[in-house]
Formats: C-alpha cells, sequence, structure tokens
C-alpha cells in the first residue's frame, strides 16, 4: 500500500514538473516571438538608416548593411531643418507636459481628497472625454485659435496638446492618490503643517512614481502627435518632428534613408527621458512608512 502511494506521488510530481516545463517552453517562444514582432521594425529602421541613399529597397540587408554608411543622417540635418524641428517639437512637449501636469495633480489631489457635490460627475465627464474622437474636435480648435490669432503658432499646439492630456492624465493620478492612505497627510498637519504643506513636502514625494508614470505619457502622445500640428499650422518653420518625417514622403519618390536617420535621431529624446524616468516608476514607496 505504502508503495502504490509512492509511485503515485511520484507520478503527480513528474507530471506536474512536466506541465511547469511545457508553461515555461511556451511562455518562451510566445515571448520570443512577441519580441521580434516589436523588435524587428526598429532593427529595420536601424539598418536602413545606415545604408547609402537610394539603396534600401533595392538591397535589404537582413543583419547588416554590406556598405553602412551615416550620408542619411548627415543629409537630414544639412539638407533638412531637423535640428528645428527637434527644437520645437522639445518645446511644445515640454511646456504641454509641465502645464498638464500641474493642472492634472492638483485636480487629482481635489477629486482624491475632498468630497463636494458632483465630484462623480466630474470623473464621469473626464472618462467621457476620452470616448471622443480627436478628429471631431479639429474644426473647432481650428476655428478657435485662428479667432484669437494664434493659428500657425507653437502656443496653440501647445495649449492643444495640453486639453487631449490634462483628462488622462489626471485619471492617472486620481487612481494613485486613491491609493494613498491619508495618514501622512494628517500626521503632518498635526505636527502644524498646512493642508498645501502637507501635499507639497509628503504628498507629492509619495507620488513620484505616478507623477513620473503621466508625465512619460503626456510627453510620449506630444511627442507622437500628428493630427493636430498637422491642422494648427501651416508654414515649415512651425513643423514638429512628426510633420517633418511625412516631409520625407514625396509624390513620385520616398527617400528611405533620411526618413528612418530622422525617425531614429527623432526616437533618441524618448529613450532618453524614459531611462531616467524609469527609477521613479516603480510603486511601494508607502509599505512601511506607517507604524503602530
Amino acid at each position: 500500500m505504502g508503495a502504490t502511494v509512492s509511485i503515485s506521488t511520484r507520478k503527480t510530481a513528474t507530471t506536474g514538473a512536466s506541465t511547469r516545463s511545457l508553461n515555461r517552453i511556451g511562455l518562451g517562444v510566445l515571448t520570443l516571438v512577441t519580441a521580434i514582432a516589436v523588435g524587428y521594425p526598429v532593427y529595420w529602421m536601424v539598418i536602413a538608416s545606415l545604408q547609402p541613399s537610394g539603396t534600401a529597397q533595392i538591397d535589404q540587408a537582413w543583419l547588416f548593411p554590406a556598405h553602412p554608411s551615416l550620408q542619411a543622417y548627415v543629409e537630414v540635418f544639412t539638407q533638412r531643418q531637423m535640428a528645428m524641428w527637434i527644437a520645437n517639437t522639445l518645446l511644445v512637449t515640454g511646456v504641454s507636459t509641465v502645464l498638464a501636469m500641474g493642472v492634472a495633480l492638483l485636480g487629482a489631489y481635489a477629486i482624491a481628497r475632498f468630497r463636494f457635490p458632483g465630484r462623480n460627475s466630474v470623473l464621469f465627464f473626464l472618462l467621457l472625454t476620452q470616448l471622443v474622437p480627436a478628429s471631431s474636435l479639429i474644426i473647432p480648435l481650428f476655428l478657435t485659435f485662428r479667432g484669437y490669432g494664434l493659428y500657425d503658432s507653437l502656443p496653440a499646439i501647445a495649449v492643444a496638446y495640453v486639453s487631449f492630456t490634462v483628462p488622462e492624465a489626471l485619471w492617472v493620478l486620481w487612481g494613485y492618490l486613491q491609493n494613498l492612505s491619508e495618514d501622512f497627510e494628517n500626521a503632518a498637519m498635526v505636527d502644524g503643517c498646512t493642508r498645501f504643506g502637507a501635499f507639497w513636502r509628503i504628498t507629492l514625494p509619495l507620488t513620484l512614481p505616478g507623477v513620473a508614470a503621466a508625465a512619460l505619457f503626456c510627453f510620449l502622445e506630444g511627442w507622437n502627435q500628428y493630427l493636430l500640428a498637422y491642422v494648427l499650422t501651416s508654414s515649415s518653420a512651425n513643423w514638429v518632428v512628426s510633420l517633418g518625417l511625412f516631409s520625407f514622403v514625396g509624390e513620385y519618390i520616398t527617400n528611405v534613408e533620411q526618413m528612418m536617420a530622422a525617425s531614429v535621431v527623432a526616437s533618441i529624446p524618448s529613450v532618453l527621458l524614459f531611462v531616467i524616468l524609469q527609477r521613479y516608476l516603480k510603486g511601494g514607496l508607502t509599505v512601511g512608512g506607517l507604524t503602530g
């Protein structure tokens, strides 16, 4: 009887180990396929940018170009206004991100900490704004900015970006503040802090992971935005990176090498921002903060 139980236990353990091994293999294969599907377009973009002009589509390199060249990178800065496009995009996106985060953080704090009539309606309205297609607001925005004399200007693009990113950033920060205990702030106010002092000294540092995530989202949303910039600008002096990249597409020919080189350069600020903010994207700062 004991031998039978032992054999049965071994079979069960072996079956469980085999199942776990198959699960790990399946997960590994799925991860590898996903990584290839996501990474190969980026890899091809880099490889195409390193090929001599006019050869990216004719001589497609699988691993590395036979004759790598930085010609396309030189041309996007000498023959195109790449530096100006990046400067415009950094200015517009940076300003809009700072403004959006300031408004969203204060709004999220007010909704999370105070109880007032219509609070749930405000949250519902914020959620409802995300269901409205951006294309349906293009004409009202165009007419509004033209009426105020802001058409074809960088401030118009920045304000438009803010109007689209504030609701989403506020929703993210409100959800983060909901999970942040008020005991920290109450303890600070007992010790003599004002409400704003408790928010500035206690809540804001604890909210940095949520702020970093929302700021990164706002920055990427503005950096990749094309439709708003296209509608609100007409002169090339106010182009942002997304408009500049589209200018490589001609009526009869597309300069693939220059477009890919410009795409690589345009992706660098976003990657750098992610590297800088990634250490703030970890939660759990409040774990163990309260005792007794």
